[in-house]
This record gives structure tokens, C-alpha cells and sequence, in this order.
């Protein structure tokens, strides 16, 4: 699956992430990158709203555990178990998500684990930066399950 047609799947099996103006930009086993519009995502001060940037975090984890699981076993499910989020600095533009799996022996464990119990979790951090400075940062836990 591509790009475009990942971004399809997500309006019609999402519909608010059409509306908040998500756009997949890349998405890779290994990274997975999506673009929130501002202007949908607006806070009282004119700056994306953290409800919003939250949304965009949690998306773009679980697009790269798809992106992962689902060559593996289509049928499986992926819900966010658990996560944290810090802001550091307003967002004041288009802001983009950015999941990186370096290792891929991460990969490797989840569908271990996976095909073992029928059953996976796997922590991922998201990043938002401007340049090299972080906006916010992300870590959530994920569960695969049949």
C-alpha cells in the first residue's frame, strides 16, 4: 500500500482525519510521516490545538504498526493501549508526525510475539519537529491482536 491509498484508507475508516487535514506524506515500514493542515486544528490562540496534535501522534504510531502488521496477518487489529505526550513549543504552521523505526529487531519481537499469542504490544516514540527542534514528543504502546 502506498501512500495515497493508505491516506484513502484513513478518511473512510477515519473520517476526522479527513476533516483535521491529515495528509500521509510517507509511509514505510521503517517511517511513517503525516501532515496536519493548521487551519482545521486551530486553538483559542492561534496555534494547533494539543487535542489535535495528540490525534496526529496516536495516527501516525498506529499507521506504523499497520504498515508492519498488516502484509503479516491483514485481519489483525491495532488499538493505542496506552501514552504520553509533551509539548514544547506552540505550533504555529502545517505540522508534520514522524514515526521512525530504527531497529528492526523491534519489528522482528512484535511479529514474533504476535504470531506466538496471537497477541503483540510494541512501544513507539512520534516526533514533531520544526527543523531539528521538537515541537512534541510521543510515546505510545500499542497492542496488535487477531
Amino acid at each position: 500500500m502506498d501512500e495515497l491509498a493508505f491516506q484513502q484508507l484513513l478518511y473512510e475508516q477515519i473520517p476526522i482525519t479527513e476533516k483535521m487535514g491529515f495528509e500521509v506524506i510517507e509511509f514505510k515500514p521503517s517511517s511513517v510521516k503525516i501532515l496536519a493542515k493548521l487551519e482545521p486544528n486551530l486553538n483559542h490562540k492561534c496555534t494547533a490545538f494539543g487535542g489535535s496534535i495528540n490525534s496526529l501522534m496516536t495516527m501516525c504510531g498506529w499507521a506504523a504498526v499497520f504498515v508492519n502488521i498488516k502484509e503479516f496477518d491483514s485481519n489483525s487489529h491495532i488499538v493505542i493501549q496506552r501514552s504520553n505526550i509533551e509539548y514544547f513549543s506552540p505550533i504555529n504552521m502545517d505540522f508534520i508526525a514522524e514515526c521512525k523505526i530504527e531497529k528492526q529487531e523491534v519489528i522482528e519481537k512484535l511479529l514474533i510475539t504476535y504470531k506466538k499469542f496471537n497477541r503483540a504490544r510494541i512501544k513507539l516514540n512520534v516526533f514533531c519537529r520544526e527543523d531539528n527542534k521538537v515541537l512534541s514528543k510521543f510515546e505510545g504502546q500499542y497492542v496488535v491482536f487477531r
